[in-house]
């Protein structure tokens, strides 16, 4: 599904590596169903991997932990660019909540 949004080789190699890499045609299928348009559900997924390599640093293949999502929130220095985090990620863990481990 992500061939939808993008042609290029390395960049779908690139969504598809990562914590996540495994969920990204899902993802992208996921914003398709929403009606997103095609840049919005570009942009979406462009957070979601850039997330994805950085846990892949931080947690491996294990579930992202909620101290991994922090650290990454907490590295952008102004509001704009974490909240459109916040909410690409909030779109991962609809489609992908096994992934994640949910803090109580």
């Amino acid at each position: 599904m992500l061939e939808f949004y993008f042609s290029y080789r390395g960049v779908l190699k690139r969504l598809r590596s990562g914590v996540l890499g495994g969920e990204m045609d899902r993802l992208a299928e996921h914003f398709f169903t929403l009606g997103y348009k095609r840049a919005s559900a570009k942009i979406y997924l462009s957070r979601i991997a850039r997330f994805s390599q950085f846990a892949a640093t931080r947690c491996g293949p294990m579930p992202i932990h909620q101290d991994v999502i922090d650290s990454y929130l907490g590295a952008f220095t102004t509001d704009t660019p974490r909240i459109g985090a916040v909410s690409a990620l909030g779109h991962a863990r609809r489609v992908a909540p096994e992934r994640f481990i949910i803090s109580v």
